[in-house]
């Protein structure tokens, strides 16, 4: 009888150990900027100012290997190239070059003096 008992309070434990920590069952994972290394000289196509359809002007340059955007006289911002014509920005802008003239921008509120709201998505070109 008493190994029963202890079978049965035994089986009790065991199960509710599991309902415990299903609350927990999520994973978190923290990741940042996917980063490319760009070969000196393929940021000199993109490195220009760019009127944006706005009427803003878009800056781009580079200094010691680290890629800058910049929204008219505004606060200079650290663009992370994540393919060779595609950069992002750590509040999540999105430049992406179809060629040295053109380039779109992908959540433009974001960027520092930017003249819009929301999500809103502006072409540039040269």
């Amino acid at each position: 009888m008493k190994t029963t008992l202890f079978g049965v309070v035994a089986a009790l434990a065991f199960a509710a150990i599991p309902a415990a920590h299903a609350g927990d069952a999520s994973v978190r994972v923290n990741g940042g900027i996917s980063r490319l290394h760009l070969l000196q000289g393929d940021f000199a196509d993109y490195r220009n100012a760019y009127q944006l359809s706005n009427g803003q002007v878009l800056t781009f340059s580079e200094r010691m290997s680290r890629y800058y955007a910049q929204l008219d006289d505004g606060q200079r911002v650290e663009i992370f190239p994540v393919a060779r014509d595609k950069f992002v920005t750590a509040t999540g802008t999105r430049f992406e070059f179809s060629d040295a003239e053109n380039v779109g921008v992908a959540n433009f509120a974001r960027l520092p003096l930017a003249k819009a709201t929301g999500e809103t998505i502006v072409v540039a070109r040269r």
